[in-house]
């Protein structure tokens, strides 16, 4: 008996996989990683998000957190997940957008989608997922071979008592690589600057269109920044909006619609949960460049 027999799931797996293609004619890369423990496979979604698979082919249950699935883009500069985009119901019944940690039992497969402020998502370097004391490294790979790959998936028996042979049966290979902590800062040295000391994955800003200045203003040759503080709730959204240091004419109104109207935000995280967090922005009125 295949994987479609059992998990529901694994035909919105594959649609992805096979869908997916569309946004990859940009960026060609999908990302796998296969052993007799785990299938994890990524694809970008968009400039925002990536959606993450993962087939836990052992007996034991784990937990993954978007802060633990990491880039580290051509230029050097690392890039790591914020949230999970998961609609669901909290202790009081509250609809909630978010999630920062999920269990995923043994012989077992979960579909989630990340979202963060990822950049450069078309120079690629490395890729990989931490689980627990280990970190695991996907390979690039093609789209044909991508979607070959999505056919074999598909032959996986969750069920086997033997890992081995079950990914063995389903023809897949075994891809990408495994590192263990080996105890030292170096294992955490990509969250550095990432993560907040206190282990708070902060807010962050995924969109922030230009705020024009006003007539008043500009006539008046006022330029510089207004800074807001502001509540970013479990949600993404934003509240409490107000003026630390403002310019006056008009501006610091202008700055607060603006941020209210059209910036998008992504709440913070700690320990597996999404935080309300307090902070502060600064909104640029630049000097208009000499023609």
């Amino acid at each position: 008996m295949n994987l479609f027999s059992r998990i529901p799931g694994i035909a919105s797996l594959l649609l992805i996989l096979f869908l997916g293609s569309q946004w990859a004619e940009a960026s060609p890369k999908y990302f796998v990683f296969a052993n007799p423990s785990y299938v994890i496979t990524a694809e970008a979604a968009s400039e925002h998000s990536f959606i993450v698979n993962f087939i836990n082919l052992s007996d034991f249950v784990i937990v993954t957190q978007p802060n633990e699935f990491i880039y580290k883009a051509a230029s050097g500069r690392f890039y790591i997940g914020q949230i999970y985009e998961q609609e669901r119901k909290d202790s009081r019944s509250e609809s909630q957008r978010y999630s920062a940690s999920v269990l995923l039992k043994g012989h077992s497969f979960l579909g989630l989608t990340i979202v963060g402020a990822f950049r450069e998502q078309d120079q690629i370097d490395q890729l990989s997922v931490r689980i627990g004391a280990k970190r695991f490294y996907l390979q690039p790979m093609e789209k044909a071979f991508f979607d070959q790959l999505a056919l074999k998936i598909g032959e996986l028996d969750l069920q086997n008592e033997s890992e081995a042979a079950a990914i063995q049966q389903a023809g897949i290979s075994e891809i990408g690589t495994v590192k263990s902590t080996d105890g030292t800062s170096e294992w955490d040295r990509d969250w550095q600057d990432l993560i907040n000391p206190d282990g708070v994955n902060p807010p962050k800003i995924i969109e922030k269109p230009e705020i024009s200045s006003t007539e008043d203003a500009l006539k008046s040759h006022i330029y510089g920044k207004v800074k807001i503080s502001c509540l970013v709730n479990k949600n993404g959204s934003i509240q409490d909006l107000k003026v630390v240091r403002g310019l006056g004419h008009g501006l610091d109104q202008k700055a607060i619609e603006g941020v209210k109207n059209t910036w998008l935000f992504l709440p913070a995280t700690k320990n597996g949960e999404v935080l309300d967090s307090v902070i502060s922005i600064d909104v640029d009125f630049p000097t208009p460049v000499k023609k």
